[in-house]
């Protein structure tokens, strides 16, 4: 039973500080008293894993007889090892391996990191630690967040830049029309915000082609003329600055994306261009050469089907969290590198990055009698 740290998840687990009381120095003895929702979170609420050495999670344990011999094929905690970066979602942790089976956790992040991976079962069985598997950086992109009109992908504070590679990722569902699943995307430039993207096939195409030279405005229905080029219908173009000179584009405000819808001439010597909104709808011009525009054509990948709710983005160009299992205590054989725990009071220190998988027990308090431990715990199983 945990002093802090709470693992103990059954709603009547026995919190020591709650609902038990020092009869006197040999024992510790349970009281009736049940813990109320509100002392554990007072207890627990003000205690982060940093709080007293850094990059290690602490607590303090009362260990009874069972506990300092038992749990020995159980996964009792994860140390992390690299805490990686760009994290966004929480990502799922597996484990396979050792022998046994049935040991489930899960990850919290923060800032991008993963800060600590919590054992939710223990399992059994576990002949030797097995390997943790924590998944990549992720974005999730249900099919709401797909805008077909604008081939573009909604995610808040997604965290992605220009150039940024990912991986696309159907879930064994329906993949979004123009994009294969297991393949590399760039995130383009192109009308990047923090809370939307778009993506193109390679890294050159993500900040843009060089901008177009020589444009006038040529009908009234978003014709143009330009120095020939290379430019395909489907491209986008990226107009920006305050217009002067003749001519003008009705609706337009600085910066604004077009689609391209027709081209004349083929690549490289494509001599003019018709552009729309881009859900395709027409524009207004006036015929002229407008002054202060600077257009900037780019290739994007064009989406149409948005796919199914489980399919995401990997961020390939962030670091991916590792980590170590570690087992109960067992016996001295097991593989464990922890030190053994004794009965009574125990500082329990989980060692990270370069230690991680280490667990030190430090015994402040022996007790010849511990009586009221639960059967619930997971740091430190009962069997």
């Amino acid at each position: 039973m945990s002093s802090w740290g709470n693992n103990d998840n059954a709603a009547n687990a026995p919190y020591w500080a709650v609902n038990s009381t020092v009869f006197n120095t040999l024992s510790v003895e349970q009281n009736s008293a049940a813990p109320t929702a509100a002392n554990v979170a007072l207890l627990y609420g003000n205690t982060t894993p940093d709080v007293y050495t850094t990059g290690q999670t602490i607590g303090l344990f009362m260990v009874d007889g069972t506990e300092a011999h038992a749990g020995g094929d159980n996964i009792t905690g994860v140390s992390i090892q690299v805490a990686g970066s760009g994290y966004v979602e929480a990502p799922a942790v597996a484990f396979s391996g050792g022998g046994g089976s049935g040991a489930a956790a899960t990850a919290t992040i923060s800032d991008g990191r993963v800060t600590r991976i919590t054992v939710t079962n223990a399992g059994s069985s576990y002949e030797t630690i097995p390997t943790i598997a924590v998944n990549n950086p992720a974005v999730t992109i249900p099919t709401a967040s797909v805008n077909t009109s604008t081939e573009s992908f909604a995610y808040n504070g997604h965290g992605l830049t220009s150039g940024s590679t990912v991986k696309y990722y159907n879930a064994g569902g329906t993949s979004v029309t123009g994009l294969t699943s297991g393949s590399t995307y760039y995130v383009s430039g192109l009308g990047l915000t923090a809370n939307a993207f778009r993506v193109t096939n390679t890294a050159a195409l993500a900040s843009g082609n060089t901008a177009l030279t020589g444009v006038a405005i040529s009908g009234t229905a978003g014709q143009f003329t330009c120095t020939a080029t290379t430019l395909a219908a489907g491209d986008h173009i990226l107009i920006s600055g305050t217009a002067g000179g003749t001519g003008s584009i009705t609706g337009y405000t600085s910066p604004k994306i077009y689609e391209v819808s027709a081209v004349t001439g083929t690549s490289p010597n494509v001599t003019g261009f018709t552009l729309t909104n881009e859900d395709t709808t027409s524009i207004v011009t006036s015929a002229g050469t407008p002054t202060g525009l600077t257009y900037t054509p780019y290739k994007i990948v064009l989406i149409s089907g948005t796919g199914n709710n489980s399919q995401y983005f990997d961020k390939a160009d962030e670091t991916t969290a590792t980590a170590v299992a570690i087992k109960g205590l067992g016996d001295d054989g097991d593989g464990n590198t922890s030190t053994r725990a004794n009965k009574g009071w125990n500082l329990r220190t989980v060692g990270s990055g370069g230690r991680a998988g280490r667990v030190q027990y430090e015994t402040l308090v022996a007790l010849n009698q511990v009586t009221g431990d639960g059967s619930d715990d997971i740091t430190l199983p009962d069997a």
